[in-house]
């Protein structure tokens, strides 16, 4: 890896992810904050949600809502920080060569001594770093805001659930760097993974209602990351190295690609 480039990586994305981080920690506090309310209003919530439409409890998974790791899973775990992990994972993987490209620098990068393999595996590297940061931001936003609403969950299941958001935005990430090495160009990149993104996130959904979609679960990343709802059963260890395994492939074809392709400004 080379460092003054992995350092420069982190200095150029340096606005972009403290938004996101900002986001973040703003998005779980606003939710941290509610749980009070909905504590204090549990008996007539059960009777609501017993009247909620069934194919929205399953697709949301609103199981023992009005529990504290029941309401983090649906309000925060089901969509809104996987959505910021994947946002991260795939703005990093976008940009790592496709920008280059784009901005017409790709020749120039490429005329540092260094090889371009390991150019990609040193921004491949950073774009595992912001994630691994915001695994570390969520764990200390959740590791201290349960303190203030009284929220009782181990630190195990604070760590396995902060987890669960980075593998699926390394996934994301490992995919749109591979889009950006084949094609070149940030806007491809970028659609592709998200496009992914939401078809994985759809299927994963609608999987407790359409039973044809249960065969496709073993190769949802959603299924990998969510599916044991990691803040109740933690990680699936099984599922978590499917998940690694898989990214490494990813990233290992983008760099196969990255050497052979022509880059031409």
């Amino acid at each position: 890896m080379a460092i003054p480039l992995f350092l420069k990586v982190l200095k150029d994305q340096r606005r972009g992810f403290l938004g996101w981080s900002i986001g973040l920690v703003a998005i779980v506090s606003i939710q941290l904050s509610v749980f009070p309310t909905v504590r204090s209003s549990a008996e007539g919530l059960a009777t609501f949600l017993k009247n909620y439409p069934e194919a929205l409890q399953k697709i949301f998974r609103m199981e023992d809502y009005t529990s504290g790791p029941g309401y983090l899973s649906t309000e925060l775990f089901s969509f809104m920080l996987p959505l910021i992990f994947i946002a991260v994972g795939t703005g990093w993987g976008a940009n790592a060569t496709a920008q280059e490209e784009e901005r017409r620098t790709a020749d120039l990068l490429l005329t540092l001594p260094i090889s371009r393999p390991r150019i990609l595996l040193t921004k491949i590297v950073s774009g595992i770093t912001a994630q691994i940061v915001l695994v570390l931001i969520l764990f200390l936003t959740l590791f201290i805001g349960i303190r203030f609403v009284d929220i009782s969950l181990p630190v195990s299941k604070i760590l396995a659930g902060s987890a669960s958001g980075a593998l699926l935005g390394v996934t994301f990430h490992a995919v749109a760097t591979l889009f950006g090495s084949i094609f070149g160009k940030k806007s491809v990149a970028l659609g592709g993974a998200i496009a992914l993104a939401i078809a994985g996130f759809l299927f994963y959904s609608l999987a407790p209602l359409v039973h044809t979609f249960d065969r496709v679960l073993g190769i949802n990343p959603f299924q990998w990351a969510l599916g044991k709802n990691p803040l109740k059963g933690g990680l699936d260890f099984g599922y978590a190295t499917l998940s690694i395994l898989t990214s490494i492939i990813i990233y290992g074809a983008s760099v196969s690609v990255l050497r052979s392709r022509d880059i031409s400004n």
